[in-house]
């Protein structure tokens, strides 16, 4: 009995001992297998903001092939703004939907076409009379104006 004490102490202790060593190891390991990412040329950048423009171009035409449609309750503009991030490595595209009395703006990931934010409240945003909008947020961020929505997107249209 004390013999088999004497073993599973034994072991406890080598198994004690050995774990933090293996934690250890492994750190550098993930170190080196993730290295800082090099800064782009500008020619990278450049070419990079060049396929960002057709592709956000191309997007717009589908959707929107002469920008202007008509609705019962007038005429709906829309246009678009792009921009590569550097920061981010992303191809950000802003649709910008004129409607009657109403502003809907919205900012994609082009080529993922993830959501980052929109906007969807009133046209005249100088206007006393102009209400808060349905819908502002941008990620993970709400906001409570047309003004806040471009504070808060404004980092991904820009460097």
């Amino acid at each position: 009995m004390l013999f088999r004490l004497a073993l599973f102490t034994l072991l406890v202790v080598v198994a004690a001992c050995d774990a933090p060593q293996r934690a250890q190891e492994s750190a550098p390991r993930n170190a080196q297998e993730t290295p800082a990412a090099r800064p782009l040329s500008k020619q990278q950048v450049d070419d990079r903001s060049e396929r960002c423009a057709g592709m956000s171009r191309e997007q717009f035409q589908r959707a929107w092939k002469d920008a202007k449609e008509s609705s019962a309750d007038g005429q709906v503009k829309a246009e678009f703004a792009y921009h590569y991030n550097t920061k981010s490595g992303t191809c950000f595209y802003l649709l910008t939907v004129a409607l009657p009395g109403t502003l809907k703006k919205m900012l994609f990931d082009v080529k993922d076409g993830e959501l980052y934010g929109e906007y969807l409240g009133p046209a005249q945003v100088d206007s006393p009379a102009a209400s808060r909008p349905k819908t502002c947020r941008v990620e993970n961020l709400y906001c409570a104006s047309a003004g806040e929505w471009d504070v808060l997107a404004g980092p991904y249209m820009q460097e």
